[in-house]
């Protein structure tokens, strides 16, 4: 998700720059390291952001705040508990709310230090902005020119050598296809001269079909990882 990577990206980078500076932070430890902002912990925070924007697409406040849960998640102690953010009730995505509204018990094991969290805080607040998260509304995640490029990179690998000409070929191949389908080519073929046969004909529909459930899926998958955490 464009979003969810923009804020992973921005929290990556300053990892990075701040292991090569060997900076220490406020209180006096770096930042990376063993109960501090680890890969995984960065991983989790793209997932998570992501399924605060995917459970909210038709309300900005509401994503606006899911994603600020998310910030305040990491900073709670069982002296200190922040869940302000978070949707009450025992269907809630937070395990404490959870907890809170069944009577069970929740055990704070995954907040970090407040000398790593607030590191992070400017991403979290950059994302936050109305603008860039009206964006996000009706599932509009990912930037229409990333999913094209995406289509050409899978027709041209970056790891494999092109004339230009052959280059430029692929490239249109994949722009047609992406807007118009497989089938598309048919009107290439004949376009060149070429008649079309039957198996041809099939072929790309075929295509088009598994592309249109492979799309379907992944739909349905998104979905349900928005009903759990």
């Amino acid at each position: 998700m464009h979003r969810a990577c923009r804020l992973t990206h921005g929290i990556k980078t300053s990892k990075t720059k701040r292991k090569d500076e060997r900076k220490l932070l406020s209180d006096d430890k770096r930042l990376s390291g063993k109960n501090r902002l680890t890969d995984s912990q960065i991983d989790k925070i793209h997932n998570y952001n992501g399924l605060a924007i995917r459970r909210n697409l038709n309300n900005v406040n509401a994503m606006g705040q899911a994603i600020w849960a998310i910030f305040m998640h990491k900073l709670p102690t069982d002296e200190h508990p922040h869940y302000g953010f978070c949707p009450i009730g025992e269907n809630s995505w937070c395990g404490f709310k959870t907890a809170e509204a069944t009577g069970s018990a929740y055990e704070h094991k995954n907040n970090l230090p407040l000398a790593v969290v607030e590191v992070m805080r400017p991403m979290f607040r950059d994302l936050f902005y109305p603008d860039l998260l009206k964006k996000c509304e009706h599932g509009n995640m990912e930037n229409t020119n990333e999913s094209g490029i995406n289509v050409i990179w899978s027709c041209v690998p970056k790891s494999t050598f092109l004339q230009i000409e052959a280059f430029f070929l692929d490239a249109y191949d994949a722009v047609y296809t992406f807007n118009e389908g497989n089938s598309a080519k048919l009107q290439v073929h004949k376009n060149l001269g070429m008649q079309p046969r039957e198996y041809t004909f099939q072929a790309l529909k075929r295509l088009d079909k598994e592309n249109l459930l492979r799309a379907k899926y992944a739909f349905s998958q998104r979905k349900e990882e928005g009903k759990t955490v």
